[in-house]
Parts: structure tokens; sequence; C-alpha cells
């Protein structure tokens, strides 16, 4: 899929990054972030360049760098700026190179990077694996598309693979019967980047005997009571991956939290949150191995 041929609304970007439109359209005007093409009735348009430089825009923001600073980097700077902050957060261990797994991505070969992903979850376990190798290879693809190294086809191979590893490992699980535990239930409402995450999240919860209501895919913050009038549950679990899930949306969950007399709502994947009056009952975690810690610290595990 050759850059250039696709085109995308400015809802398309806010999908894909997490950043509202508006702020994306304040952007454009003081920063000149990005220049879209118009159509004759004077719609936005972008093209994947634009797509791919407005996710490396929120992804420094998200790490530290003030919106003014990364304005004034041209393209190859932030490119090398991405790829030194996306640096610090590979992994540890000498042992590990994603690279040398995602050569096989790249070629499409799925049996190789099948094999390569199985092994580590034969040496590690399937959550352990998860947390700390294969959690860390989608964040690597995904900023070598934003970069450039790799094809929008090569990143989307990676997660589609993994998302069929977790769906076999998470239909492997054996329910027991016994004492049943509170229902959970889980919702995305902005970010459908970080869908294997939340596949991940569900697997966790359910192999510790959970009942676990997923819908799949993104729903408005409102359907989290639809659901509770079908199905009531205790806990509540949100992605809050989305760049601008601002205090006033953790404020309506909250109320939610409150009205439906919740035992705790966790947040997941969250983007660095200033708010230092977060509700008791609430929850921010940052990733898979910290949303695993949190979850054995906040549910009962038997």
């Amino acid at each position: 899929m050759e850059e250039g041929l696709n085109v995308f609304s400015i809802k398309d970007l806010e999908n894909f990054s997490g950043i509202k439109a508006h702020t994306i359209r304040i952007w454009e005007k003081r920063y000149s972030i990005l220049e879209p093409d118009r159509t004759d009735s004077n719609i936005r348009t972008y093209n994947e360049a634009e797509l791919k430089k407005i996710l490396n825009v929120s992804f420094l923001n998200r790490n530290g760098l003030k919106i003014s600073k990364i304005a004034r980097l041209d393209e190859d700077e932030l490119t090398r700026v991405v790829m030194t902050v996306s640096s610090k957060n590979d992994h540890k261990s000498k042992d590990f190179h994603p690279g040398k797994i995602l050569t096989s991505a790249i070629r499409f070969n799925e049996s190789l990077f099948r094999e390569a992903i199985k092994s580590l979850i034969e040496i590690h376990g399937f959550e352990l694996a998860y947390c700390r190798y294969i959690y860390p290879l989608l964040e690597k693809a995904r900023i070598l598309w934003q970069t450039g190294s790799l094809s929008r086809a090569q990143e989307q191979f990676v997660r589609n693979t993994v998302k069929h590893l977790i769906i076999i490992e998470d239909n492997l699980i054996n329910l027991k019967n016994g004492t049943p535990k509170p229902a959970i239930a889980m919702i995305n409402t902005s970010d459908n980047l970080t869908d294997n995450n939340f596949l991940f999240y569900k697997y966790a919860l359910k192999k510790r005997g959970f009942e676990v209501i997923f819908t799949g895919g993104i729903l408005p913050a409102s359907e989290v009571v639809e659901i509770y009038k079908t199905k009531p549950f205790e806990y509540l679990i949100v992605n809050s991956s989305s760049f601008d899930f601002a205090e006033k949306k953790v404020l309506y969950f909250r109320n939610i939290g409150k009205s439906l007399m919740l035992k705790r709502i966790i947040f997941t994947d969250s983007p660095s949150f200033n708010n230092k009056k977060v509700a008791e009952k609430m929850t921010f975690t940052t990733d898979p191995e910290d949303f695993i810690k949190v979850a054995d610290s906040v549910f009962t595990v038997n």
C-alpha cells in the first residue's frame, strides 16, 4: 500500500491518534503541523504521510515534549526524535531483539513470525511473554511504521497475527466451576490501535475466573449504562489511551461509577494524567504489566 494513495478525513486522524479534531485544527492554524487538502465543499482531507506525522506528534507530546517545540522540528528531526524517545522504552534484556522477529513480518512470513512468538510463550508463559516481549514488539512495529521503516501492511500484519494468537490463548482457557466471581465489563471508548492490549486484558481476567463482558470495537461511554441494564457488573475496565482523554471524561466515568455503585473503575494504557484528585475507586494503569499488577491487587485471586 503506497503512501499517498489513501485519503483520510479529520475524523480518521482523530480515531487513529486519539487527538480530538478540534485540537488538530488548532495545531494546524497555530503551528502549521499539517497542510490538508480541501475538497470542493471545503472539507479537509489528509494523506498517509500526514497521518503518520500526527501520530508522531502525539507520541512525543504524550512523552513530555511541548507542542510548540515539536512544531519547530522538520521531518527528519521529527523522525529522529521519535526513534530516540521510543528506544528508551526498548526491552532491557540483551537476549531480546525485536528487530530479528520483525524481519519475518517484513517478509510476511506468518509461520516464522508465529514460531518466534510461540517460543517466547513456551519459555515465559503467555502472560509474562505478552507483557515483557510481545507488547514492546507491537509498540516497536507501530513506531517503525510511523517513521517510515515499515509499511502500513507490514505493521498491520504484525498486529493481526498477534491478535489471532491472543484469541487462541483465550480459547484455551478452561473455566473452572466454583464460587462465581464478580462480573467485569470492558469498554473501549477511544483508540483502535490498542485493541490487542484490550484483548489481552480480557484474557488475563478470564484466566483468573472472572465473567468478562467484552463487546469489542469502539463504543461511546454512554453504552456502559446500556450494558449494565442488561447485565449488571461490579467492575469496569476502560481504555483511556486517547491523547485527549480529558478530565471531564474521567469525571463522567466517576459519576457512572457512583450511580451504578461499582466497586472500581480501572483505566488502561493511560497517557500521563495530571489530576491528583482521582476518586478513590478509580485507578489508572500505563501498560499491560502495570495492568496485571493492579488487577492482582484489586481483585481477589483464588
